[in-house]
């Protein structure tokens, strides 16, 4: 699997997430770079030139959609498409992360709306 591609993927996932209801809190922003440095970057043992891990490609991704006002609707497509066409390459386990982090960030500013619902059991269906 091309470790850069699935982070850069995992932020278009996450931004959708954030961004469905039509913006990204401060809340959910704190949230997403919590789970990357806490659950992302001890399983990454691969660094980029600069000695950066490369689970920080996450919330780069993120970040930019952020600054683009990017379409969630769009980026959660083209993580949806990714898993498609990756799925054998993505363990059980890799698959629960996701979803565990999908779920954090939905869940960090006044619980999940039904737009972030909608989206994640979404995902559901196409992780399962």
């Amino acid at each position: 699997m091309n470790h850069q591609l699935f982070y850069k993927e995992l932020g278009r996932l996450l931004y959708a997430i954030a961004a469905v209801d039509g913006r990204v809190s401060k809340a959910e922003i704190d949230r997403l770079h919590d789970v990357v440095s806490r659950r992302l970057v001890p399983l990454e043992p691969a660094t980029d030139k600069y000695g950066t891990d490369q689970a920080y490609i996450t919330e780069f991704e993120f970040d930019v959609l952020a600054d683009q006002g990017a379409d969630p609707g769009d980026m959660f497509d083209s993580f949806v498409s990714y898993i498609s066409q990756h799925r054998k390459e993505v363990a059980p386990e890799l698959r629960d992360l996701i979803l565990e982090l999908s779920d954090q960030v939905a869940h960090a500013f006044h619980g999940v709306n039904k737009e972030e619902l909608a989206l994640l059991i979404e995902l559901r269906k196409e992780l399962r």
